[in-house]
């Protein structure tokens, strides 16, 4: 007897070196609709203390992927962001029960769900040049290579990899 079961896979995302995730600059951010780790978009309106909207990723932000990491992970270091415009990364620690069997505790199974019943806050690390953060392959828009340029188009979750 078996069972099939399918699981939406999500981006897996890492603040391997970002700046803002040591030294405490961490915006709340809302989100209205379900976000994957490692979206990288803008600091919308202000909402209340701390808490800004989610806005279209600036069009300054650009990144390079620089090699592959042990896990099969992209690292992405950050080349051009605007500091009038900051570019933000979406992260939230996920958090997995340890009582799930093997099968649903892969990283890969979580998201930052958005709810229509309350104001959903994740945080989000400002990016500055030089940071490098970890990205699943799932979360770009084409194949990651090193030395190859990233940026991200307005309203997309995904990294769009340069075709230059």
């Amino acid at each position: 007897m078996a069972i099939r079961m399918s699981i939406e896979q999500h981006h897996v995302a890492f603040p391997t070196k970002v700046l803002s995730d040591k030294v405490g600059r961490v915006l709340n951010m809302v989100i209205k609709k379900d976000t994957d780790n490692g979206t990288v978009c803008g600091k919308g309106a202000y909402v209340s203390f701390d808490q800004y909207e989610v806005a279209d990723a600036p069009a300054g932000f650009e990144g390079e992927i620089l090699e592959q990491a042990a896990n099969g992970n992209w690292y992405v270091e950050v080349k051009k962001v605007d500091v009038n415009a900051p570019a933000i990364l979406i992260y939230e620690v996920p958090e997995i029960a340890e009582t799930y069997n093997s099968e649903f505790t892969k990283t890969s199974n979580f998201f930052n769900e958005a709810t229509a019943e309350r104001t959903k806050t994740v945080r989000g690390l400002v990016l500055t040049v030089t940071d490098v953060y970890e990205l699943s392959k799932d979360a770009f828009d084409g194949t990651p290579v090193a030395g190859k340029k990233v940026t991200v188009e307005a309203g997309s979750q995904k990294h769009k990899v340069s075709e230059l």
